[in-house]
């Protein structure tokens, strides 16, 4: 009885190890475009986080200076301070501000007034609140941090006929109860990444004295 012969059929070493390699070339690729992928994802994610923590500050300020109001506050010592003062020009530049409408959820017996300042230290654009607006002490505000990445603050007035880098535009105590806000405040903020970005606040409408 004669037998018969079956051939048998199967893969040589090189075809294995020619696949071996296209299969590891694939991975390499898909690995590769995994990664960048994940990249752009980070990228845009950290991109828009950052937007939306520069557009968080700017509403913040912009709030604040809606509700910008003239009344005077005093310090610790009782001595008056104005409404509204600046000073960039000091190792860590500053911005305070008196404002109407703080928030009063609890319906305490309270005042509706609220001291604040902006400063800027160590690249960080701080917002401090204090409880009261009179006889505030200042290491008793609460400190925020609300933008970092913050390389210079620039704030100009205008007073109606020109601008200037600081207000009040007296020292005098007497004349500046008596001088009302600026008609619009400019605030410039130089970022590390975005550059310069600058809002421009309308605040109140020129008066003219009565000579």
């Amino acid at each position: 009885m004669k037998t018969r012969a079956y051939k048998q059929y199967g893969f040589t070493l090189i075809e294995i190890m020619v696949a071996m390699a296209i299969l590891a070339l694939v991975g390499v690729g898909a690995l590769s475009l995994l990664n960048t992928a994940t990249t752009k994802t980070d990228a845009i994610k950290r991109g828009g986080d950052r937007l939306n923590n520069v557009m968080r500050a700017f509403l913040f300020i912009s709030n604040d200076m809606r509700q910008l109001t003239v009344r005077q506050v005093r310090d610790e010592y009782g001595d008056k301070l104005p409404s509204m003062k600046s000073d960039l020009q000091s190792s860590t530049p500053y911005f305070r501000l008196t404002r109407l409408g703080r928030r009063n959820p609890a319906q305490l017996p309270r005042s509706n007034l609220e001291h604040l300042v902006y400063s800027v230290e160590d690249k960080q654009l701080y917002r401090t609140t204090y409880a009261h607006p009179d006889g505030m002490a200042e290491n008793t505000g609460i400190k925020r941090p609300i933008l970092d990445d913050i390389e210079d603050m620039k704030i100009a007035f205008y007073d109606g006929d020109q601008w200037f880098d600081y207000w009040p535009l007296t020292d005098d105590p007497e004349q500046q109860a008596r001088q009302m806000l600026p008609i619009a405040v400019k605030v410039k903020l130089e970022l590390t990444d975005y550059g310069i970005i600058e809002r421009l606040y309308s605040i109140s409408d020129k008066v003219i004295e009565d000579k």
